[in-house]
């Protein structure tokens, strides 16, 4: 009888053992899987985000912006969708003319552009974007601005690895003033003033 009592003690504990080990196996089997979606998750976004901006130029430092209405149609390509994918917004709203310009090859970790838009007839800004694995904007600058309303107003930049400079050139008075601003682009794709 004592036998019998030990042999069920060890074929329970055995039994139990085994469940054990078959839980740890799932476990780690639902942690592989969790895994392989993750990283296939990840390089369908890098995937759409390279698809979406392969046929835009990519431009090398250091590059001077000075985009106005008199070369904006002659650069970069007509918007194709990537505006709508985006979901850009600005505080304007009659905006048309929406081009991109080039890429810049700042970091692998987001991919950066520009895009020119027109404002109503005489207002032309041209915005650095920042844009992560999804498609979205993480952050925006605008580098380059042209009325031709009073053609009082620019805005020109100069773009290096290490700083982004925008010169805004004002000649209400006769006299042109300008006014620097520096940026820095951090490594998650958010710009930084310096002052």
């Amino acid at each position: 009888m004592k036998r019998l009592i030990i042999l069920l003690i060890a074929t329970a504990l055995i039994f139990q053992s085994c469940e054990n080990k078959k839980d740890i196996h799932s476990t780690d089997r639902i942690k592989i899987i969790s895994k392989d979606s993750v990283i296939k998750k990840n390089e369908k976004e890098i995937s759409t985000s390279t698809n979406l901006f392969k046929n835009i130029p990519l431009k090398n430092f250091p590059i001077i912006d000075s985009t106005n209405f008199d070369n904006f149609e002659k650069i970069g390509i007509p918007d194709n969708g990537i505006i709508k994918q985006l979901k850009l917004k600005t505080k304007k709203e009659d905006l048309k003319n929406f081009r991109i310009n080039y890429k810049i090859p700042f970091s692998e970790n987001f991919t950066t552009i520009t895009i020119t838009y027109q404002s109503g007839d005489h207002e032309l800004f041209t915005s650095l974007i920042t844009v992560n694995t999804k498609c979205e904007i993480i952050d925006m600058l605008e580098i380059a601005y042209d009325e031709i309303a009073e053609s009082a107003f620019q805005k020109t930049s100069r773009i290096d690895k290490d700083k982004i400079i925008v010169t805004n050139w004002n000649w209400m008075s006769g006299e042109p003033i300008t006014e620097n601003e520096t940026y820095t682009l951090q490594n998650n794709g958010k710009l930084k003033e310096i002052k």
